[in-house]
């Protein structure tokens, strides 16, 4: 990773703010040479585990061509360091931060949230470390033993994993776009929600790892890569596409399938409870028996082709074409569905029995919602200002954030629901 300093060799005093909240000051002397000056800083916070880069000065004519200037220096966390070229000549400097811990022990050791991209950490040892929400783009952890080490959150973009073995780790909501995979073991991983573009693993081995929401877009894979029959046939689906497939009585649930095309495809019999299809194809697809509770339809393309519930299909309306703003919904049933960011403004939903449905970042502005079965549904952010919610049913809902101002509660039932940073109808702040 490199700290960057551009200096003017003529006279020049100045500073620069770096990555890892670095401050980088340059100044001339009397005998024009230019003094660069940093505090030396760990790559991870404070409460971590210390990791102490190497720093190397770099010097150009040109701001295309660097050369390395003077040895590598090392400091302890928080030393300042100086750094003085006498001959001065040069038009440019900057300063590399190097993190080489090849063969290195960080087993069951903190590194959260560390400034890593770029670090050689080949042979290292992480078992059950905690590297969570770090940053190891480019990172080389070839051949690195990873094994129960939690890496939650942490972006891989580019690592070199090759021949890693990463039994039992845990990357969910990480990145892994375009990382070198290959032979690597990711038995029983948990790899949930991890952006696997453009990444290579052929020959790894994926049995029982968890790669439900993982995104597979380009992903490479082979005939020696080991992968469980459900994730390799959502693979298939996501790079090879579905037009027209056979895909009945198949398990698609908990899948990324945006933009994929299922035009006249045949899903019979299958689940795609809880599946990403925004921005898919589903002319012509035929949805009889399916499990389509949970489902993201959102800028999906239907048509009088698509063989479909009335349920599903009212849930499409209201993503795609939306067809809640003012309409009159009274009765309709959308239990079990997923409608996050609808728009239900000045919409007549009396009655209407939307049971366990995540309502996350909808909008209810001047609803009638009189008698509505709301139990068990996510709220989180909506906004039901000026709602009536007279006698509605709101029974372990979640309100995580929504706005709830000059909406009317009479006889409304709250037994059991989340209220955390809610506004209340009469403009409180809640929480309990």
């Amino acid at each position: 990773m490199l700290w960057l300093l551009l200096v003017l060799a003529a006279g020049w005093a100045g500073s620069a703010q770096a990555q890892r909240n670095v401050s980088l000051t340059a100044a001339s002397t009397n005998q024009n040479a230019i003094v660069i000056g940093w505090q030396a800083q760990s790559a991870t916070p404070v409460g971590d585990t210390v990791l102490m880069p190497q720093f190397q000065v770099q010097r150009s004519a040109d701001l295309m061509v660097w050369s390395p200037f003077g040895d590598l220096l090392s400091a302890t966390n928080g030393q300042n360091l100086t750094f003085t070229d006498t001959t001065a000549t040069m038009g440019f400097y900057r300063v590399n931060s190097i993190i080489d811990e090849e063969y290195a022990e960080f087993d069951n050791l903190v590194l959260d949230n560390g400034e890593l991209q770029f670090a050689d950490f080949f042979g290292a040892s992480f078992f059950g470390a905690s590297v969570k929400n770090a940053s190891l783009g480019n990172a080389n952890l070839e051949a690195t033993d990873l094994r129960s080490a939690n890496l939650t959150g942490t972006d891989l973009t580019g690592a070199d994993l090759f021949g890693v073995n990463a039994f039992q780790t845990t990357f969910d909501s990480g990145s892994m776009a375009e990382a070198d995979a290959r032979f690597g073991d990711f038995e029983a991983a948990s790899m949930f929600n991890v952006d696997l573009t453009d990444s290579d693993f052929s020959s790894a081995v994926l049995t029982g790892a968890d790669l439900d929401y993982a995104v597979f877009n380009g992903m490479q894979l082979d005939t020696n890569t080991v992968m469980d029959a459900k994730h390799r046939l959502i693979w298939q689906v996501v790079n090879q596409g579905a037009v027209n497939a056979v895909l009945t009585n198949e398990d698609l649930s908990f899948a990324t399938l945006s933009n994929v095309s299922f035009n006249g495809a045949k899903l019979n019999g299958s689940t795609l409870f809880g599946s990403f299809l925004d921005g898919t194809d589903l002319r012509g697809a035929n949805f009889t028996n399916c499990n389509v509770e949970f489902i993201d339809f959102q800028d999906a393309q239907m048509d009088g082709t698509t063989i479909i519930g009335a349920e599903s299909r009212l849930v499409w309306q209201l993503l795609t074409v939306n067809f809640g703003v003012g309409r009159d919904l009274h009765s309709a049933i959308m239990s079990n569905a997923y409608l996050v960011g609808a728009d239900f403004t000045g919409a007549n939903l009396t009655n209407a029995v939307c049971t366990s449905t995540l309502f996350d970042d909808a909008v209810f502005g001047n609803a009638n919602l009189t008698g509505v079965q709301c139990a068990s549904c996510q709220f989180n952010s909506a906004i039901l200002t000026n709602a009536n919610l007279t006698a509605a049913n709101f029974i372990n809902a979640d309100f995580t954030s929504a706005n709830l101002l000059n909406a009317n509660t009479n006889r409304a039932n709250f037994s059991g629901a989340t209220f955390s940073n809610t506004i209340m109808p009469d403009g409180s702040i809640r929480n309990f």
